[in-house]
């Protein structure tokens, strides 16, 4: 059984997250482009939300008795054979287990307009992953 305590905290982040990032997204372009503090922003906090997911995805898997994953990646394939995600939404959230992976290692060669579009397209697969969850988890 899944700790609700432990879960709304950690849903409750990624909420507070998505506003951040949300506020983000609604500059422009060139803007950000030219800003490294809004860059350190967007680095940090899309950093954050990865994390969040991931750790989201963690607890359930191991409260649920699921098995362990070996990689971030698969905890999202784990939660799809579980029927607790989609198969195309378990694809996009392994795209953020990339995401985190590049913010943590290859923190040098970041592409900020890939952040951007990430911002301006991507955010929704987060939301629709904490639906799935709660979801899946019920009361």
């Amino acid at each position: 059984m899944v700790d609700r305590e432990v879960l709304d905290r950690r849903l409750s982040r990624i909420e507070e997250l998505l506003t951040r990032l949300r506020q983000l997204a609604g500059v422009p372009r060139e803007e950000y482009l030219r800003e490294p503090g809004l860059q350190a922003q967007a680095e940090r906090w899309l950093q954050l939300c990865a994390e969040s997911v991931l750790d989201v995805a963690a607890h359930v898997i191991a409260d649920s008795g699921l098995r362990t994953p070996t990689t971030y990646r698969e905890s999202f394939q784990i939660l799809a054979e579980s029927d607790m995600l989609d198969e195309a939404l378990a694809k996009q959230m392994e795209r953020w287990a990339g995401l985190r992976n590049v913010l943590v290692h290859l923190y040098l060669d970041i592409d900020h307009d890939i952040l951007f579009d990430i911002l301006q397209n991507d955010l929704g697969q987060v939301e629709a992953f904490v639906q799935a969850v709660v979801r899946s988890v019920g009361d």
